[in-house]
């Protein structure tokens, strides 16, 4: 399941962003992205040796942990880290629901186990434009399968690969 939702986030990103750049959008040289919740802290890195689903798959982002009056909790609002173009906005129910960003210089950034999807696939949002609500505890809307508690999974990618986000949050 894992693989196959890899596959098609990568041929949809390189097929819109194709699209895109030949309409002279997703152009530009800045970029600087922002965390996507309030710093509470990081659950799961990327590539984490301790992560309970590595067996399944390599974990391809951070998992940030959301909190409301100090307590780990859904429904924390998600911010997009960087203007851009929303790729997919991919609302399963009980199962992973997810959204992917493009944006300019080949980054893509992910915003997973969200229980409220406030976009639209096909929009141009605003860096910091409240995007989602997050979700992540097991047995919620958009949680998935394979979820530990309410948290926000979040990916950055460069040219369709899955890099660190680290390397490009303040």
């Amino acid at each position: 399941e894992e693989a196959k939702l890899e596959g098609e986030m990568e041929a949809l990103e390189r097929e819109l962003r194709q699209k895109l750049q030949a309409r002279g959008q997703l152009t530009g040289s800045d970029l600087s992205l922002q965390w996507p919740v309030p710093q509470s802290g990081i659950a799961t890195y990327f590539h984490d040796s301790s992560y309970p689903f590595r067996r399944v798959y390599e974990h391809p982002g951070l998992d940030l942990r959301t909190l409301k009056d100090g307590r780990s909790s859904n429904g924390v609002p998600v911010h997009a880290s960087e203007k851009g173009y929303v790729a997919k906005a991919n609302n399963a129910g009980y199962g992973y629901s997810y959204i992917m960003i493009l944006h300019n210089k080949g980054v893509t950034t992910v915003y997973g186990h969200v229980s409220k999807i406030l976009v639209q696939e096909g929009q141009f949002v605003a860096k910091d434009q409240i995007i989602a609500l997050s979700g992540g505890k097991p047995g919620t809307q958009g949680a998935g399968k394979l979820t530990t508690g309410p948290h926000l999974h979040f990916e950055v990618r460069v040219n369709g690969v899955p890099v660190d986000p680290l390397a490009y949050l303040p």
